[in-house]
């Protein structure tokens, strides 16, 4: 797909001519969900908007978004948690207020849990204390935070475990498949979390209880955190009955350098064109136009704006 994707962006930028504007999307690393829903907007904004837009890998939302925030990135993908936390400055952002982000659009829920190998012997979120665990995340802290929240629901935190210090999630779930980890934590729907399922024989999604004192427990780490329900489906690989995960919105943020006029093509072509967007990623099938406008704390730019006011949105 990634060969097909990049294929695809320069043969639309050929076309369009080697003077035309680039701006850029910056993501996770490549395997990630963010780094395949990013591939997906850029190829739309080109196809379908006229923005020449290009993906630019980085370690997370803790690099990307204050990229974005300085203008050194047009747009970003992250979940919604992170762009709250860099907006208000807190948790890995605090004393370092990124104000000038805001929101574009809201795409789909990001589902994150931990997983293990299907054949371990850790049942529960319980069973992980004292486990081999990936932690830090030095380049991702959001994933660490995320993985945190839900650890607390049965009291534990990453001192009740054997850390292992990783940069990122697609790391920690690469030191899982290598065997150096008893449990990894990442998105359900990445493309890293196929390849684990892949390479260790089937991987077993564990579910965390969804009841207002857990609920209560994961928002004390991460305030715009919520638990979902998922069920069995090939799109989410170790989910093999009702499991409870955490999830947040997947959304693309700008910043105020970003011009209103390329945000504005970037959102209507968003809009427009769901069909397109499934065709990079299964997880667009949850992308509901009608509900990319959504209060989550953090203000929209005036580009993104126009266009929902335009809408009736």
């Amino acid at each position: 797909m990634k060969i097909f994707v990049f294929g695809a962006l320069a043969l639309v930028f050929l076309a369009q001519g080697v003077h035309a504007q680039t701006v850029s999307i910056g993501t996770n690393p490549q395997g990630s969900l963010a780094y395949a829903t990013g591939a997906g907007v850029a190829k739309t904004a080109i196809e379908a908007g006229g923005v020449n837009m290009r993906v630019v890998p980085q370690g997370g939302p803790v690099v990307t978004l204050p990229l974005a925030n300085n203008g050194e990135l047009d747009f970003t993908i992250s979940n919604v948690a992170a762009s709250s936390f860099a907006y208000l400055g807190k948790a890995m952002f605090d004393g370092r207020k990124q104000d000038k982000i805001r929101l574009v659009a809201v795409l789909f829920p990001l589902y994150g849990m931990f997983y293990v190998r299907d054949d371990s012997d850790i049942k529960t979120l319980g069973d992980l204390k004292g486990k081999r665990l990936p932690t830090r995340f030095t380049k991702q802290k959001i994933v660490g935070l995320n993985a945190q929240s839900v650890l607390a629901t049965v009291g534990l935190s990453f001192e009740d475990v054997v850390g292992v210090p990783v940069p990122n999630g697609v790391r920690g779930v690469r030191d899982f498949m290598e065997g150096k980890n008893d449990a990894a934590y990442f998105s359900v729907t990445s493309g890293i979390t196929r390849q684990a399922h892949a390479a260790v024989g089937g991987i077993r999604v564990l579910s965390m209880d969804n009841t207002p004192e857990a609920l209560k427990a994961l928002r004390s780490v991460v305030p715009a955190g919520s638990i979902a329900t998922l069920h069995p489906a090939k799109l989410y690989p170790g989910v093999m009955a009702p499991t409870n995960v955490f999830a947040a919105a997947f959304v693309v943020n700008a910043s105020t350098k970003t011009p209103d006029e390329t945000v504005y093509k970037v959102v209507k072509a968003l809009h427009d064109n769901k069909k397109k967007l499934i065709g990079s990623h299964g997880m667009f099938k949850q992308f509901d136009p009608a509900k990319m406008h959504v209060d989550l704390g953090v203000p929209y730019h005036p580009g993104a704006l126009r266009y929902y006011k335009e809408m009736g949105m």
